[in-house]
């Protein structure tokens, strides 16, 4: 291969960039419209964006799947006068070549057009409390994902075609040792948190009410300070929070709220603003190329849970918060001291909504969503069982028992929109996160006091270096060890939860 003439090849890899960066555009123009449809489009329009997503997703596959990409995929293959980013971008535009020709176009169509009305289905249902209105709509999906896994192929399980959507490499053997090893090192901490009987008082968090503005305030004063550039971005409320838009120039994320919890939208709005500050981050001299992207949701996760959790939830990042938190809602916060912030925030305790889940047991909201994930693309759990199914599962992993469907089975956005397979990702980004953490703490060893003080950029800048300019130029796995010395490991995080949760309660 490397007998090529270097003009030959540096014509191919230059159309093969163009044809990319067209191909990256129709996909940005869908994640505008898909943004729009959750968070501002009037409902009567709903028919016509499904007609806007379907013919997106179909212009998009078009041209993936011309035979010219498979023609100079073919030709740049193997070349050893490629460098990183270029070889980057031809694996990436191969797997990416391959996955698509194996979709039929009409079928990508469909899919598009199909998920677009379950969305909007979906979220009558949760509002009206009535799996009813979704029942349909959610067994198409179900079947829709059992046609493309077969479309895509697998070895061994149907699930892990739609697994490797998400994250490259991603099966049930990997993964179900991952949840064993988990569930056999979590439970027992949250065993001891249950039989030790004690609970912070939380009076001043149950008994107040907390109006919008203020949290919508506070939200965004945390989402600046952590570095999220609002003049390339914006904030918004959605029924289900979420990070979108087009490119590191028009970055968009969603939050939502309650008067009588104000954790929901300050740490809603933390994640989103981790996907947020790495998509704003990646590189952008790497514009409209695969290289360029974030690195599998894993990694994306790891960013959100990161801010989320190991920081949004330390002591030194509460006593930071403390004075915003009063001058918000100067009342309510009366006498609260940062330990009494600090250990309501992380209260262990199980409950019903993964995205308010505590550390310690939210992980067994994404297990439970696995296992039925699982069974419901194998057709061992048929749509009508689901509800009971769910409602079950959490009785026996949690010990407590959804008492309506808008807290228990559709409670979650990601089946509305196909997304089956993705929920495992949070689980490793839980584990990234504590890895690379566990990594930037050695390269700053004032990390504590910077982030008491309120001085995020030291651990945003080691993010951007080791994380978001890296892009997609290494395989997820591959990131993980370069920026951390070590192949991704559960056992920063196990760590991590252990010493907290210790801590909080003198276990």
């Amino acid at each position: 291969m490397s007998g090529v003439p270097l003009s030959d090849m540096m014509s191919n890899y230059d159309e093969l960039l163009e044809r990319l960066k067209d191909i990256d555009l129709i996909s940005q123009l869908g994640s505008l419209l898909g943004w729009d449809q959750e968070v501002l489009m009037p409902p009567r329009a709903a028919t016509l964006r499904a007609e806007h997503l379907a013919w997106v997703s179909k212009e998009g596959h078009t041209r993936k799947t011309d035979p010219r990409m498979g023609e100079l995929l073919d030709e740049l293959e193997g070349l050893d006068s490629l460098d990183d980013i270029q070889t980057a971008n031809v694996r990436l535009a191969r797997e990416s070549y391959d996955k698509a020709t194996r979709l039929p176009t009409e079928f990508v169509s469909e899919l598009a057009k199909h998920n677009s009305k379950s969305l909007i289905s979906w979220t009558e249902a949760r509002r009206n409390n009535d799996f009813s209105i979704f029942r349909d709509d959610l067994a198409k999906s179900i079947d829709l994902a059992r046609k493309k896994a077969d479309y895509l192929g697998y070895e061994d399980l149907r699930y892990d075609a739609l697994l490797d959507i998400y994250e490259s490499g991603l099966t049930v053997s990997r993964l179900d040792p991952l949840f064993e090893g988990l569930r056999n090192k979590v439970a027992p901490l949250i065993r001891s948190v249950a039989e030790r009987g004690e609970r912070p008082d939380i009076s001043w968090v149950t008994e107040n009410s907390w109006e919008q503005p203020g949290q919508e305030r506070l939200s965004q004063n945390v989402s600046e300070s952590i570095g999220f550039d609002f003049e390339a971005g914006r904030r918004d409320a959605s029924t289900h929070p979420f990070c979108g838009g087009p490119n590191p120039d028009d970055v968009r994320w969603t939050t939502r709220y309650s008067e009588t919890d104000p954790f929901g939208s300050l740490y809603g709005s933390m994640h989103e603003t981790g996907h947020g500050t790495y998509e704003q981050g990646r590189p952008r001299d790497l514009d409209f190329q695969p290289a360029g992207k974030a690195n599998g949701l894993g990694i994306h996760e790891s960013q959100s849970r990161l801010w989320e959790n190991q920081i949004g939830r330390s002591l030194e990042f509460c006593q930071w918060s403390l004075p915003l938190w009063k001058e918000q809602f100067p009342e309510n916060m009366q006498g609260v001291e940062a330990e009494d912030l600090w250990r309501a925030v992380n209260l262990v305790e199980p409950s019903l909504i993964r995205v308010e889940a505590d550390e310690a047991t939210y992980n067994i909201h994404i297990m439970i969503r696995y296992e039925i994930e699982k069974l419901l693309i194998s057709g061992d759990l048929e749509v009508d069982d689901l509800p009971d199914k769910w409602d079950d599962m959490y009785e026996e992993y949690l010990g407590i028992r959804p008492t309506d469907s808008s807290s228990g089975v559709l409670q979650d956005i990601h089946w509305s929109m196909g997304a089956i397979g993705y929920f495992p990702t949070y689980t490793l980004g839980n584990l990234y996160s504590a890895q690379l953490l566990s990594a930037a703490r050695e390269d700053l060893p004032e990390h504590d006091a910077q982030i008491r003080g309120g001085d995020f950029s030291p651990l945003l800048d080691w993010m951007r270096k080791k994380v978001h300019k890296r892009g997609s130029i290494l395989k997820p796995a591959e990131l993980i060890e370069e920026a951390t010395g070590s192949p991704p490991s559960p056992e920063a995080f196990v760590e991590y939860l252990d010493n907290k949760v210790r801590l909080l309660y003198s276990i």
